[in-house]
């Protein structure tokens, strides 16, 4: 007799298969359904394998049993494809690409994107591959620069790569059009924006909006919210200035409303965005995050705030009103957070991963496990029951949280 899929889901110990195929998640959210073990501080999650990747900030892009990131080695870029179960290696792509340091390691900074099929790799200075996910043939190759006229920003492209329908959503940041859509099977242009914009950090965000479906772009200097069904058309904009144009954590959209945070002095602001232009509603200059990501959770905003001179503190916040739920000090200065059900899971810069639930009144730790030796900014990563964490130098861990 089979079991409806429902019911099996209801049985203990069976979990559905959820995978983790690009920055952010399945719908860039940072969370998705399901459970993990929290019984970390008598049981510490075993550790599956570990790998050296080669220096850089991409995270994992997992489907089904395999696991896609980069590193730079020697001056080559690599995107490994490794078994997600063992770490084994299936197959690699490599390509000339400068290590280029400049105030950290150095390396790629955008997560890969899987979708069905293949996968999509971001360099720093803007090779667009699109890889067979079978064996890492590369299908077409585009550059940023050469091809759509981009110019990078100082730290390098790091925007992941977005595929929404049969189109893929990057930001070259060209004279003319900040925000492209090529065909993802081409790599050829479909529309771009047609507006002059600084490149930022941030990968497109996608959202409905009056109800139509738009995309933010969060630009070097400022926040546009283009059209989707108007193939880039500009639905509002506002400036945002940071210095050294360092725009890199994920904008929030919720009932009228829009977060946006930065490093370097600039804070957090929220903004009314219901009428025919935004509003400041609430900002706060210091409690920054620099390129950590947020969640959205209940109408609040959850994650890591921090800078390089202001320490780490996990904060719940209410969007609408900017009132603090309450605040918990974490390791380090900046982190990256995701959830699984009700279980927050952070990656602290330090190397430390740490799960707990952040409820409205209050911060339940559930254990932390010391995983990475070294400085780790890339986002940690969540599929099918396991953790992937990496460091800016290379060092990566995945650990058994079924």
């Amino acid at each position: 007799m089979k079991f409806p899929l429902l019911l099996l889901a209801l049985l203990p110990g069976f979990a559905l298969a959820q995978d983790w195929p690009r920055y952010l998640g399945p719908d860039g959210s940072g969370k998705v359904e399901g459970k993990i073990r929290t019984d970390w501080k008598a049981n510490k999650p075993k550790e599956l394998w570990r790998k050296d990747l080669g220096k850089g900030c991409t995270s994992f892009a997992i489907a089904g049993d395999k696991a896609v990131v980069m590193g730079n080695k020697n001056g080559t870029d690599i995107v490994w494809c490794l078994d997600a179960e063992t770490g084994k290696e299936l197959w690699t792509h490599k390509y000339p690409e400068k290590l280029n340091p400049k105030l950290y390691d150095g390396g790629p900074n955008a997560t890969p994107t899987i979708d069905g099929d293949v996968v999509y790799t971001l360099s720093r200075t803007g090779n667009l591959f699109c890889l067979s996910m079978a064996d890492g043939k590369p299908k077409w190759h585009k550059h940023f620069q050469s091809d759509f006229g981009g110019k990078a920003p100082s730290w390098g492209y790091s925007a992941s790569p977005i595929v929404k329908g049969n189109e893929l959503y990057c930001l070259p940041c060209s004279k003319d059009g900040g925000l492209f859509a090529l065909d993802k099977r081409t790599g050829e242009v479909g529309w771009k924006s047609g507006d002059r914009t600084k490149a930022g950090y941030a990968a497109p965000v996608f959202f409905n909006y009056k109800g139509r479906e738009v995309v933010a772009a969060f630009h070097g200097r400022n926040l546009v919210v283009y059209s989707v069904e108007e193939k880039g058309k500009p639905v509002f904009d506002f400036g945002w200035r940071t210095s050294y144009d360092i725009n890199a954590s994920n904008p929030q959209y919720h009932d009228g409303m829009m977060f946006l945070a930065s490093g370097y002095g600039m804070g957090y602001v929220v903004l009314d965005v219901s009428g025919p232009k935004p509003k400041i509603l609430h900002k706060e200059e210091d409690q920054r995050m620099i390129f950590q990501n947020s969640i959205l959770l209940d109408g609040d905003i959850l994650g890591v705030f921090g800078d390089k001179n202001i320490d780490a503190e996990l904060i719940r916040m209410d969007m609408r009103s900017g009132k603090v739920r309450w605040r918990e000090s974490m390791p380090g200065t900046r982190g990256s957070t995701l959830m699984v059900g009700d279980e927050l899971v952070i990656l602290a810069e330090t190397g430390e991963i740490i799960c707990g639930v952040p409820g409205k009144t209050g911060w339940v730790e559930h254990g932390r496990v010391k995983a990475l030796s070294s400085v780790s900014w890339a986002p940690v990563a969540f599929a099918n029951g396991k953790i992937f964490a990496r460091s800016n130098k290379g060092e990566a861990v995945c650990l058994d949280v079924k």
